[in-house]
């Protein structure tokens, strides 16, 4: 596609890119490297760390208590359910095996 098949969007988003310069032309590519914008590798700063996990934890949504409260209820009763099915599988295959090895 040549630049002249652009619209004036495409040409614009383009521009704010970097890719077009202000005429429309392809703007050239310089040889030298940008600095990385990412976290360094120089090694790790354990302060660093810790302020980046509080604000990761800040963006956590927290359960009101009802809703934790309906959450563990489920948890439990599910819980005991195939606590008990266990329980009656393994009951129902103890029984079959002292009759087969009788």
């Amino acid at each position: 596609m040549s630049t002249s098949e652009y619209n004036r969007e495409q040409k614009r988003l383009l521009q704010r890119q970097g890719t077009l310069d202000a005429e429309g032309m392809p703007a050239l590519r310089s040889t030298e490297r940008r600095p990385p914008t990412g976290p360094s590798r120089g090694g790790f700063h354990p302060r660093q760390f810790i302020d980046e996990v509080i604000l990761e934890l800040r963006k956590v949504m927290k359960p009101k208590r009802a809703e934790l409260f309906n959450y563990s209820t489920v948890v439990f009763f599910t819980l005991a359910f195939v606590m008990a099915l266990v329980y009656a599988i393994d009951y129902v295959y103890s029984l079959g095996s002292t009759q087969l090895f009788k």
